[in-house]
């Protein structure tokens, strides 16, 4: 068995999935009355809400799908500034409409913060439909963490067990009146969640508390993207694939 010891800060992609799975599918065991298509979405939700948290790092697997590469955002921010200096040069010269280049440099400017704009967009979309349609209070707290995702700091407050836990009782609050399919994909965005924090437990930069921020669960165990973490990965692939068998045959 390889060791667990190591000095890397975090657990990578395929260890939080592989945990978020291994979750959902200790969760779909317990509700064993779901069919096929509950049961798949319950085990899906479960590997997205395993990447969820990360949301609030500029660079995870899952905010890297919603902005250009680092390379293209460098690129981008020069153009950026070049076309808002050829808008400036274009004013001080009196030459016809300079506001173009100002326009290109601003649009620009925001598509290298691609990632920040659409967080905080959603946000606010959430904020507003929760203020014109009385919506149930999850959309406020989900419109308020996405409005301050591209902000708070990595391992802040989006990570802590504070967090999880209003998150829970918003999402089990909402889920508990809806059909069959919103209550399997509640479970198994909890469930992912939840698996993402105890994965982070475990490493040496661990989970804080908001509340109380000398409390803190770090137990330094797992290499970030070494063998230990590869095990661990198949293991929990290997642990939920018995547990679907268990359960459908």
């Amino acid at each position: 068995m390889p060791s667990l010891k190591g000095g890397e800060f975090k657990m990578n992609r395929q260890g939080h999935i592989g945990l978020a799975i291994l979750a959902g599918s200790a969760m779909l065991y317990v509700t064993p009355d779901l069919s096929i298509m509950p049961a798949a979405v319950l085990i899906s939700a479960a590997g997205a809400g395993g990447l969820l948290p990360d949301l609030d790092h500029k660079t995870s697997t899952i905010s890297n799908k919603l902005q250009f590469s680092a390379r293209k955002r460098k690129q981008l921010k020069g153009l950026s500034i070049l076309s808002l200096g050829m808008g400036i040069l274009w004013f001080v010269l009196q030459q016809p409409m300079p506001w173009i280049w100002i326009a290109a440099g601003l649009i620009i400017s925001l598509a290298s913060r691609l990632r920040s704009l659409i967080l905080s967009g959603l946000g606010l979309l959430l904020l507003i439909g929760h203020e014109w349609y009385s919506l149930h209070w999850l959309t406020l707290l989900a419109g308020v963490a996405l409005l301050i995702m591209p902000f708070v700091k990595h391992r802040g407050i989006i990570h802590s067990p504070e967090f999880a836990g209003i998150l829970s009782l918003g999402i089990v609050s909402f889920t508990a009146t809806q059909p069959v399919l919103f209550q399997a994909l509640g479970l198994g965005l909890l469930a992912g969640w939840w698996s993402h924090l105890a994965g982070d437990a475990v490493t040496v930069e661990g989970i804080r508390s908001v509340l109380l921020p000398r409390l803190k669960v770090a137990l330094n165990l797992l290499r970030n993207g070494g063998a230990a973490e590869r095990w661990i990965a198949r293991s929990c692939w290997l642990c939920s694939i018995a547990l679907w068998l268990m359960i459908f045959y």
